[in-house]
């Protein structure tokens, strides 16, 4: 949740993103499908939190976490609730945009998300700084990158950005797994996009892959540690059809 790619293709939209973390002992369980009150989720859920940093909702939505918002934070000991877990109650919604202005931030760790809404085709960025909220809607026809500003300096934000342009200027064709190579190897050495274990304490445990089109949506997740790799996902008008018989 460190690093995350929005990339339109013809008739897909690609959102990509590795969870740069400390190791811990609660581990990630691999993407599972998961009801709520709104419908259905697939996410890896955090065994920490019990929460996540990405997910998509059978009504087509798909949102993405970024630890901070606009500058590096001094992380406190415990908070209210781990974001990880906010990140479910905001998705839990027809609507992302409007129930993240909704839900109380008080005394939650500062986080980015970047949702993507089907029912009108729009990107939206939220950011929670721990004191205010911001709320932008971005172009969805246009690529964008973010890097957590926890880990990387304005410097570092601005090179990560640049290898992505020359990565996508060097593609005769876009496709899920091309980004995802780039998200584990792309970069300059010990510097690249998959942060190396010998930087120090921090590095990349698993990447993730979305995959959208009109019909249907899919998740592609490889845990990096474990080396396992999951595809789940879903068609639209099949989940639909359960819904209309009560499924």
């Amino acid at each position: 949740m460190s690093t995350v790619t929005y990339l339109p293709y013809k008739d897909k939209i690609f959102i990509t993103t590795n969870r740069d973390e400390r190791p811990h002992s609660s581990g990630v369980a691999a993407p599972t499908v998961q009801k709520f009150s709104t419908g259905k989720i697939l996410f890896p859920k955090d065994g920490e939190s019990g929460g996540t940093w990405i997910g998509i909702h059978n009504n087509g939505n798909a949102m993405v976490m970024v630890n901070g918002a606009f500058a590096p934070h001094i992380r406190k000991d415990s908070y209210r609730e781990h974001k990880e877990k906010i990140f479910l109650d905001i998705f839990d919604s027809e609507n992302p945009v409007e129930q993240f202005n909704k839900i109380d931030l008080q005394d939650i760790e500062p986080f980015t998300l970047i949702v993507w809404l089907k029912k009108n085709g729009t990107l939206w960025e939220m950011r929670w700084d721990e004191y205010e909220k911001f709320v932008n809607s971005l172009p969805a026809d246009m690529p964008n990158m973010w890097s957590s500003v926890t880990l990387f300096d304005e410097q570092m934000i601005q090179k990560r950005r640049g290898w992505f342009d020359e990565w996508r200027n060097s593609q005769e064709t876009i496709t899920g797994k091309g980004i995802r190579w780039f998200h584990e190897h792309g970069g300059e050495g010990f510097e690249r996009m998959n942060l190396n274990p010998n930087k120090g304490a921090t590095y990349t445990l698993s990447i993730t892959g979305i995959e959208i089109s009109e019909d249907r949506s899919v998740m592609y997740y490889h845990d990096l540690i474990s080396g396992e790799q999951t595809i789940n996902g879903w068609l639209f008008a099949d989940d639909k059809a359960e819904e209309e018989q009560g499924l």
